[in-house]
């Protein structure tokens, strides 16, 4: 017997939640001229107070994930401009030394991989 086709109003599984404060490496890979790149970059997130963060959800989709974070040295609407990529990863650090080595760890890895990366804001280098 033949199942009904599933529907997911949403687009597929989601994931409700806020994402902690802390120190963080964030990433998007996207295909771009039918090749793999990846954006990497820094941020540091942030705590809003219950009622902002509401109002966020409420302007956004509630059933998916939020991360109120401050990008080191990318602007939102760079960020934005950008946008080649449905979601975002992030990453959290013990301290913002570990963060850094998890991003230059990160992005070893993906260029390992033959995705292009490329580093994005305020990125350490040493």
């Amino acid at each position: 017997m033949r199942q009904p086709p599933m529907y997911f109003p949403l687009g597929g599984g989601t994931l409700s939640g806020v994402s902690k404060p802390g120190e963080l490496v964030w990433s998007r890979v996207f295909i771009m001229d039918g090749v793999l790149h990846v954006d990497l970059g820094r941020g540091t997130g942030i705590e809003l107070p219950a009622e902002e963060t509401q109002r966020h959800l409420d302007a956004t989709t509630p059933q998916w994930p939020i991360v109120h974070a401050v990008l080191h040295g990318v602007g939102r609407d760079q960020l934005m401009a950008r946008h080649k990529a449905n979601h975002l990863n992030v990453a959290y650090g013990l301290d913002e030394e570990t963060a850094n080595k998890a991003l230059l760890a990160k992005a070893a890895m993906f260029d390992a991989l033959g995705i292009h990366v490329h580093l994005c804001g305020d990125v350490p280098l040493g």
